[in-house]
């Protein structure tokens, strides 16, 4: 489970790294007029916002299931520990 959780981590470092640069605002040329450079800003500004939100959503379900996971081994063992019969003596 654990090695799941680090490959699905990776590949969303991989994703949201990528995302994130491609929403940033690279051009070679400046914008001519004011309206081509607020839609260049405002379109690279919506898709940061997107990137973020999904680093948040990430890391909600990520800490999910790290106490689904701590909880599930907390789980006491003792009972099925105690069922066993004591060595005969003798």
């Amino acid at each position: 489970m654990y090695w799941a959780l680090a490959v699905l981590r990776t590949v969303f470092l991989v994703f949201i790294v990528g995302f994130t640069i491609r929403a940033m605002p690279v051009f070679t040329s400046v914008a001519n007029t004011f309206d081509e450079q607020y839609a260049r800003c405002s379109a690279s500004l919506n898709m940061v916002m997107r990137a973020a939100w999904i680093a948040v959503a990430w890391i909600a379900l990520e800490t999910i299931l790290g106490w689904i996971l701590v909880r599930r081994r907390r789980r006491p063992t003792a009972p099925a520990a105690a069922a066993t019969p004591p060595p005969p003596q003798g």
